[in-house]
């Protein structure tokens, strides 16, 4: 959003252009460190509203989700810029930048779509990065993610460099046979092939150069040796540079191809930065706002401008570091009082009372959350500063001529709602004319609509400010024991300047000190003893309340502490019974398990039993009925009669098979099992267990090899004769057991550690079109942390698949950064 309405400050005399630098520090992007430093205000309420909510929705955002993961992008407008040339091929650096900076806006779009309801500014800002997955494909073909030129890109690219490959291989072997020639010996000053000028050469001794025949490439810095390129080499070298200049058009095909793909994008490419720029920028006002503790402040409505337990934002981020806390102050201003005159001794306080509040309006205004426990500003359209001495020697100015001169401008061009901050008005000239212009000029502001906040020495001010209906007189705190400021505002007092007071602490001789006393005029002596004791009386009513306060926090603190007391005895008494059911409900679940496991085993061997029986018995009619038949066999019977005995062989081998079974023991733990045990998986395959990890175990199974937990095997006894172990089977034929279920239906996770980039996205496209076929919207994706490799190829992978709708980073208690949160076209 843009503001319409013109806003106009002293953004130097304010120190704003020490904020924006802080806020750009804290930027990612180069398109958000120039929007910090360009940052402005806005004078309508509803962009300021819209700014601070943003801003509220970034801090949301970086406490649940951690940021938007951006990094440090590079900047890609300058190559937007050689886009616009036709014939303009970007470099495979160049191409790599603009394709990081498509991951990032995917990225930032997938991760902010699941979310559009909770963060509907973040989503809306994201929902205006293009899709680019297509042609980040295609940019991705040509330059991998890794920056470098993809060998890959073209076969006639990979077809030049096996034949490069080839011819260089053939050279080198060729000049290393000649090196190792017995005539040669001695004529080479080293065993190596090296390259000058992109040609292979052969390093030979100086005063042997007349025993190799070729072309000298060059000499060693000593000049001992010559580098030769042999003369039945040259035809092979020839050959290489004629394969290295077709590579070299090859790949400038390949960049312009990369190139024309952006280019058609140029536009969305723009609009992609400048969604960057905007992301970037309000989620470093959140970091800003976390480091100052800040709120956001309440737009208001009626007028009313307060602020409580502010603090001076360049202080607080000056005193962080130092290890200190700046003293907060508190004021109300509103439609019927609109003026604050600030008192009290030199160097206590009351230029920073004036800048904290005029950088706080800035603040706001700006989008930023202030530092302060609250806040309510109205929004402003001027905020005019008159600190410090601006006395202009080039310009022949007095320091009250150029006090004058700024007043004067500032009253000529005053646009209310408007806050007008004066520091030491009217000085630099006599205190009786000083006052009456003062007084005159916070008239002025105030009566047409300005908030004005004054800091004056003048006793004639501070009376007026006491006595004025809509005028708030406040002071800053001194302590005279010890001649230090306490930094501390307090509302409807009246502060001494103190000045001879001062003095006299600081050693200034007692006569000087009576000179000066007797010189004051008896209206001063009287006006002086007026805010003396008038400053005395707030004192002891101040000491009073503070007293009182002491009381009422004491005994709020007994109350609290019995509360908490009460309460972490009820709380104990609740996780005492808790865990009591708990140790019961445990209990009772594992007496619960270990009853249907024995269930399951009784029923499991009362079927194999019964099997048993009835194999047996038939087996024995079998025998009887042979038995009836008993006649001596003849010579042509013999066959007969064992064709008819191989189905009995058959039934012993059933019969071998159920007792088998009668004697599988189910596992319960990994432990139970040992390397070359036989154990039958639950998908009634007989196997050997050829590794044991933790409670997973990979069990060889002919052809295959399962990864299983250990509870889904059932444990055999030795066979009679076991082979020798085989060889283990090619890595392709791992099944995990996490991919596959009894019923034959499609999980909704697949398990990727382990498997390298390459077979992980394999594997993951072949689960997506399963997921996709079997109507799954959501999946997770486990890839572990790692190096975060695995992580990357994932969700790069996942930024051009078709099935894929959204995906961001899975919470805590779906895996966190270890797993991806898929979701799929329907």
């Amino acid at each position: 959003m843009t503001s319409r309405t013109p806003f106009t400050a002293d953004f130097e005399t304010l120190d704003f252009d020490a904020i924006r630098e802080h806020l750009a520090r804290e930027t990612r992007t180069p398109y958000g460190r120039e929007l910090a430093r360009d940052l402005l205000p806005s004078a309508d309420p509803s962009e300021v509203r819209y700014r601070l909510r943003l801003t509220t929705e970034a801090r949301h955002w970086l406490a649940e989700q951690g940021g938007f993961g951006m990094g440090e992008l590079p900047d890609v407008r300058p190559l937007l810029d050689r886009l616009r040339l036709e014939n303009a091929a970007l470099t495979v650096d160049e191409i790599h930048a603009l394709a990081r900076t498509m991951e990032a806006g995917l990225h930032l779009r997938a991760a902010l779509r699941p979310h559009r309801e909770r963060f509907p500014r973040l989503g809306a800002i994201a929902e205006t990065i293009p899709d680019f997955r297509d042609t980040l494909a295609q940019v991705r073909r040509i330059v991998a993610p890794d920056g470098q030129l993809d060998e890959r890109a073209s076969p006639e690219l990979q077809r030049l460099r096996q034949e490069q490959q080839v011819q260089r291989d053939r050279l080198q072997r060729r000049l290393e046979r000649l090196l190792r020639r017995p005539d040669l010996e001695g004529v080479f000053s080293d065993d190596i092939v090296t390259q000058r000028h992109g040609r292979f050469v052969i390093p030979v001794r100086d005063d042997h150069r007349g025993r190799v025949a070729g072309v000298v490439h060059g000499m060693s810095g000593s000049g001992m040796t010559a580098f030769v390129e042999p003369l039945d080499a040259i035809p092979l070298n020839n050959e290489l540079t004629r394969l290295q200049e077709l590579i070299e058009a090859e790949v400038l095909r390949l960049l312009q191809e990369a190139t024309q793909q952006l280019r058609r994008r140029q536009s969305c490419l723009t609009a992609l930065v400048t969604a960057l720029a905007e992301l970037d920028l309000v989620v470093a006002k959140a970091r800003l706002a976390e480091r100052l503790r800040a709120v956001e402040p309440t737009v208001s409505e009626t007028g009313r401008f307060q602020l409580t337990a502010a603090r001076h934002p360049l202080l607080m981020l000056t005193f962080q570091a130092q290890g200190r806390e700046v003293v907060p102050l508190s004021l109300t201003l509103g439609a019927e009082q609109r003026a604050l005159v600030v008192s009290g001794a030199n160097a206590g306080g009351k230029t920073v009372v004036l800048k904290t509040v005029g950088l706080c309006v800035l603040l706001a205004q700006s989008g930023l959350h202030i530092p302060a426990q609250a806040a309510e500003l109205p929004v402003l359209r001027q905020v005019n500063a008159d600190i410090g001495d601006q006395q202009s020697l080039a310009a022949n100015l007095s320091t009250f001529s150029s006090h004058i001169t700024k007043l004067a401008r500032v009253a000529a061009e005053l646009t209310p709602p408007a806050l007008v901050l004066l520091d030491e008005a009217g000085t630099g000239t006599d205190p009786d004319e000083g006052a009456a212009l003062a007084q005159a000029l916070i008239e002025h502001f105030r009566t047409r609509g300005a908030y004005v906040l004054a800091t004056t020495h003048f006793n004639a001010l501070k009376i007026y400010a006491d006595s004025t209906p809509g005028v708030i007189s406040a002071a800053v705190a001194f302590d005279l024991e010890t001649l230090t400021p306490t930094y501390q505002l307090h509302l409807n007092a009246v502060g001494s300047s103190s000045g001879l007071v001062i003095a006299r602490r600081l050693g200034l001789p007692e006569a000087l000190i009576e000179q000066a006393q007797s010189y004051l005029r008896e209206r001063e002596v009287i006006l002086a003893q007026y805010v003396a004791e008038l400053e005395r009386r707030v004192t002891e009513a101040r000491d009073a309340a503070a007293a009182l306060d002491e009381e009422r926090a004491a005994l709020a603190e007994r109350y609290a502490r019995l509360e908490q007391e009460f309460l972490a005895r009820d709380a104990a008494r609740q996780a005492d019974f808790e865990t009591r059911v708990q140790q019961l409900s445990t209990a009772f679940e594992a007496r619960l398990a270990s009853l249907l496991e024995r269930i399951s085993e009784a029923e499991t061997r009362e079927r194999l039993r019964r099997e048993a029986v009835r194999q047996l018995e038939a087996t024995a009619a079998d025998v009887k009925a042979d038995a009836a038949a008993d006649k001596p066999l003849d010579k042509p019977s013999l066959a007969a009669e064992v064709a008819a005995r191989r189905p009995q062989k058959s039934k012993a081998a059933q019969r071998a098979l159920v007792a088998e079974s009668l004697t599988a023991q189910p596992v319960r733990t990994a432990a139970e099992l040992r390397p070359g045990d036989r154990v039958r998986t639950a998908f009634g395959t007989v196997g050997q267990v050829e590794a044991i990890s933790g409670e997973e175990v990979t069990v060889t199974s002919g052809a295959l090899r399962l990864k299983v937990p250990a509870t889904t095997l059932a444990k055999l006894p030795p066979a009679k004769s076991q082979p020798a172990p085989s060889a283990p089977p090619a890595r392709q034929t791992l099944v995990a057991m996490h991919d596959v279920t009894l019923e034959g239906q499609v999980p909704s996770e697949i398990n990727l550690i382990g498997l390298t980039t390459d077979e992980a996205t394999d594997a993951l496209d072949r689960y997506l079109d399963r997921a996709v076929l079997a109507g799954l919207t959501q999946v997770r994706v486990i890839h572990g942390v790692g190096t975060g490799a695995l992580r990357k190829a994932v969700e790069t992978f996942l930024l051009t698949h078709p099935h894929v709708a959204s995906f961001a980073r899975a919470d805590r208690r779906q895996g966190g950064d270890g797993a991806t949160l898929v979701s799929l076209h329907p």
